[in-house]
This record gives C-alpha cells, sequence and structure tokens, in this order.
C-alpha cells in the first residue's frame, strides 16, 4: 500500500497545514487561557498544541527539503523557493525552541500560573506567526502562480539566435544547427574546433546535440547571473567520460559543479584549484537522464 496518494508529488503538501492549524490554535487558545483565567484546563492544552506545532513544523521542514529535489521548479520560482525555504528554517527551530521553553514555563510551578510570565511568552508565539505567515505565503506563491508540483509553468518566449530560446522562464537550446550555439559561448578550455558537434535525429522523432571532444573542454554562457538553474538531458548509452554543468564560474579555478562521471553524480565546488565534494551517488541510467543544478542564495 503506498502512503502518499497519485495526486501528490511527494508527503509535503499532506503534513505542511498541521504545524499551521496546531500554531494557530496554540495562539487562540494561549489567549482564552490568558483572558479567562478560571479555565484552567486550557493551559495544559495550549502547551500540548505548542508542542503538536513545534514538532509538526520540524516534520514539514525535513519533508520540505525532500520535495524540493523531487519537483520540476521554473527558474523564475527559484529565488520563491529559496526564500520560502529559508523561512521554513527559522520557523522549525523558533516553535521547536519555543515549544520546550512553554513545556519547561509549565512544569515549573513559579512560572505556571504567572499572568506576566505568559503575557510575554504569546508576545513571542505572536511574533512566531509573522514567520510561520510569510513561509506560508511563499508556499503559496511557488504553487498557485508557478505552479509547483502541480504543473509545468507556461513559458512567454521570444525568438533568439538560431537554436536559442530566450523567453522570460529562461534560455532553452533547440536544435536548428550542430554550431549554432558555439559563438554564443565563451571558451575557457579548448576552442570549438577540437569538438565535433552534430544533430541526431532520435527515435520519437526530436533532436539532440552529439558531442565527441578531441581534448577537454569548458565553455560558459558569458552572463553575469545572481542566482542559476541549469537542466540538462544526457543519453548515457554510449556515454564513456565525465561531464559537468557549471554555475557561478569566476575562472577555470573557481566555480561550483554537478559532475556526472562513470555511474557517479558528485556536487562540490572549485575554490582556488581545490575540490570539494558536498555530496555524492552512484547514477545508474540506461539511456536519457535528466540532471538539474540550483545556485540560488542558500539553496544548492
Amino acid at each position: 500500500m503506498e502512503l502518499i496518494p497519485d495526486w501528490a508529488p511527494n508527503v509535503h503538501p499532506l503534513i505542511v497545514h498541521f504545524p499551521i492549524a496546531f500554531l494557530v490554535g496554540a495562539i487562540g487558545a494561549d489567549l482564552l487561557s490568558l483572558t479567562f483565567r478560571r479555565w484552567t484546563w486550557l493551559r495544559p492544552a495550549t502547551v500540548a498544541l505548542y508542542i503538536a506545532g513545534g514538532t509538526s513544523a520540524v516534520l514539514t521542514y525535513v519533508t520540505g527539503t525532500w520535495a524540493a529535489n523531487s519537483v520540476t521548479v521554473a527558474a523564475e520560482a527559484q529565488s520563491v523557493l529559496t526564500e520560502h525555504a529559508n523561512l521554513g528554517w527559522q520557523v522549525m527551530w523558533f516553535f521547536g525552541a519555543y515549544a520546550l521553553l512553554r513545556l519547561g514555563a509549565h512544569l515549573w510551578p513559579r512560572t505556571r500560573a504567572s499572568r506576566s510570565t505568559q503575557g510575554v511568552l504569546l508576545v513571542m508565539a505572536l511574533g512566531g506567526a509573522v514567520l510561520l505567515y510569510e513561509t506560508g505565503e511563499h508556499g503559496a506563491e511557488m504553487v498557485y502562480r508557478y505552479g509547483v508540483g502541480v504543473r509545468q509553468a507556461e513559458e512567454g518566449e521570444t525568438a533568439g539566435e538560431p537554436g536559442l530560446t530566450v523567453g522570460e522562464t529562461g534560455w532553452q537550446w533547440r536544435p536548428r544547427l550542430a554550431s549554432a550555439w558555439t559563438d554564443r559561448m565563451r571558451w575557457l578550455e579548448g576552442t570549438p574546433d577540437t569538438l565535433e558537434a552534430r544533430l541526431d535525429t532520435l527515435d520519437d522523432g526530436s533532436v539532440a546535440l552529439a558531442l565527441t571532444p578531441e581534448a577537454p573542454g569548458t565553455f560558459i554562457v558569458p552572463d553575469t547571473l545572481g542566482a542559476v538553474q541549469v537542466t540538462a538531458k544526457l543519453d548515457r548509452s554510449a556515454f564513456d567520460g565525465s561531464v559537468s554543468l557549471l554555475h557561478h564560474v569566476q575562472d577555470l579555478r573557481s566555480y561550483d559543479f554537478l559532475q556526472l562521471s562513470g555511474a557517479m553524480l558528485r556536487q562540490g565546488r572549485v575554490q582556488d584549484g581545490t575540490t570539494t565534494v558536498f555530496a555524492e551517488a552512484e547514477r545508474i541510467a540506461d539511456r536519457w537522464e535528466a540532471i538539474r543544478v540550483v545556485g540560488d542564495g542558500t539553496h544548492f
């Protein structure tokens, strides 16, 4: 039996509303128990709701990090995703720690019935509620504005140079001429002459670019970008060697990368010639596989 229904891309949308419900309910109960002091049963209930909210906030953040890597995110939505992730991190730590604070204040006899202590703690919770609201707003924007996890965002494209389509959602190379893209790039290593390029027609009628390098080559788009998302679809059936998606390139000694070498996929950074691998995993694929790298603020 599958725990995730077919309509859900991952478990995150199934639990994302729990911390909102628990924490909003906790703040409401907190306000009532502060106003109606005779309702003593509300105080432990309030603490229980904060604990449930803090726990669900942790689970929601963790599943959110999984979700970010399991759905296709439009390039223009990456900044929203980064802000959503940053706010989710703050909500997780704030309400996780706050739940422990409320539990301690409730168990300690000197603060359990203190109205002033409860009032100060309620003000703190209201501040956390602002973070919770901003986090939810960014999550809703990704779903309802950009269709993340729901549908592919529509592209408003304009024609660019041969083979390159430039639009509001980014750049996409669409094969027309095998050499059309080479003049657009800046070559850091090698030249277009050392790279045999041809167009292959696939079984489904689409066209792919086939590259056969005679020597190592490194080329980049000569534009300055603060944030970037790069997606490439590779045929690995006859693949022999290594290929890397580079971003935030300063020179050949400093850049971030996602490298496919044999069956290993590695993500890391080269800084002043020193390579640091952040994560790696074995990837087995017989034919086509899409790989994607994102560099946007703290989301990497």
